[in-house]
């Protein structure tokens, strides 16, 4: 592999259990219906997971100029099919691609003839811009995908970001409401345990939706790449939560 772009692998999952708020009903209130001997108490808890990324977002491209579009259109064209043939040399499946940018745009050049005069705006040339992206849950190749691509010939890199698949996203949902709802009833009953009262039922629970967490981004601006140089490059981990209210009904012991 090139010296280039090092990938620092991501931690073990440690799973945090957040901090609740409690809401207990005043008494007035805690009878459910009229004649129920059982009130209710609500309580919201939460948990957390730091879950390893999974899956890694890179965008990179070729920027072309000249006197024409056409001319600028074929420069482009033959770049990037270097750039796409060396990125898929480097092990990234054809799926894994996609075109994230393609421009044609006209580049002009301000001439004034004298102070006080006009200021002209008089055609240079055409520029293309060509971005390509690549989705890879392949986090040990995006070093080598990044030195692949700018030694064939890719003269901007716009981002790499790591983050989760829905698949592993959905996974730590599943196993953090579990945790949520066992830190909900835990607060409930040390509520309750001075008050010679205990849960007895459930009547009402919600689960607060929250986002996929956000990409953790390598490198946050675009980098024009005249050589195959670049920092270290680091996974890291993403934070995941859940939040349940949990309106329980409560007796007597």
């Amino acid at each position: 592999m090139k010296a280039g772009l090092q990938i620092l692998m991501r931690k073990p999952a440690c799973l945090l259990i957040a901090a609740v708020s409690l809401v207990v009903l005043a008494p007035a209130s805690m009878a459910a219906e009229e004649g129920a001997s059982e009130g209710i108490i609500t309580v919201s808890g939460s948990a957390s997971l730091e879950v390893g990324a999974d899956l890694a977002n890179l965008s990179f491209g070729v920027d072309s100029e000249a006197p024409t579009a056409a001319e600028a259109l074929q420069a482009n064209s033959s770049a990037m099919e270097k750039v796409v043939a060396a990125v898929r040399e480097a092990g990234i499946d054809p799926s894994d691609l996609s075109t994230a940018q393609f421009n044609i745009s006209p580049v002009y050049e301000r001439q004034q003839e004298r102070v006080g005069a006009p200021v002209k705006q008089l055609l240079r040339g055409y520029r293309v811009n060509n971005l390509l992206h690549v989705n890879t849950a392949s986090l040990d190749k995006v070093a080598t995908v990044v030195d692949a691509a700018v030694m064939a010939g890719a003269n901007r890199v716009d981002r790499i970001s790591f983050g989760l698949s829905p698949d592993l996203n959905q996974r730590s949902r599943r196993q953090l409401i579990e945790a949520a709802v066992e830190d909900a009833r835990y607060k409930a009953m040390l509520a309750l345990a001075p008050l010679d009262m205990q849960i007895v039922g459930v009547k009402n629970l919600s689960i607060a939706e929250r986002a996929q967490p956000g990409p953790r981004f390598a490198e946050g601006m675009r980098m024009d790449m005249a050589v195959s140089a670049a920092p270290p490059v680091f996974a890291g981990d993403q934070g995941v939560s859940v939040t349940v209210n949990v309106t329980f009904l409560i007796g007597t012991q």
